[in-house]
């Protein structure tokens, strides 16, 4: 890979259209889902988080984030 940097790796990545648009339909439900108790809230942002991060850096990294902090709650530290 070379001397290329993550972040220029994931901009010149050929994303689809398709995966940013049900990202961030799944972003726009999943907060609509943390007000309204019928939409299920979490797990939209984490599937939208899932598929935003193979195109955004900020998506990669709050989806790491988020895997530390689980882990860390599901060991009982």
């Amino acid at each position: 890979m070379g001397d290329t940097s993550i972040q220029t790796r994931w901009v010149r990545r050929p994303g689809s259209v398709w995966r940013l648009i049900v990202g961030w339909v799944c972003i726009g439900l999943g907060l609509l889902g943390i007000i309204l108790p019928i939409i299920p809230g979490i797990p939209l942002l984490g599937g939208g988080l899932v598929l935003l991060s193979t195109q955004y850096h900020w998506a990669h990294k709050l989806m790491v984030w988020m895997k530390n902090k689980f882990r860390r709650h599901a060991s009982g530290r």
